[in-house]
């Protein structure tokens, strides 16, 4: 392997990990803000989430496109680069939603012993 397609390779898996682990998470942040928004506490926090959503999702894509095709991988890989983001995309997106409710549920009890 030459160190120009497994520099191509670990862009791919790194723009795989960015997409699955990291985006989920932070994309919560969006549910987050629609909560905020809808206490009316500003749109402030969503349009941030929203935003740094937007750049690791492009980041992450760009990652990747360039480690598949910068030499072109074989389709070998491809699938266990496939089966790899499925695996992630699935405990992560668990892992994202549970801190959500984790943060709301903090929030309304604060809310509810300030009142």
């Amino acid at each position: 392997m030459s160190p120009d397609s497994f520099g191509a390779l670990l862009a791919a898996y790194g723009g795989i990990i960015v997409l699955t682990v990291f985006l989920p998470f932070i994309a919560s942040f969006i549910l987050d803000g629609v909560v905020q928004v809808l206490r009316s506490n500003g749109l402030k926090f969503f349009l941030a989430a929203l935003g740094l959503t937007g750049v690791f999702a492009l980041a992450g894509y760009l990652l990747w496109q360039y480690g598949i095709n910068n030499p072109p991988l074989p389709s070998s890989t491809l699938e266990s680069m496939g089966t790899m983001a499925q695996m992630l995309l699935t405990f992560s997106t668990v892992l994202a939603l549970a801190a959500f409710v984790s943060r709301t549920v903090k929030l309304l009890w604060k809310t509810r012993r300030a009142a």
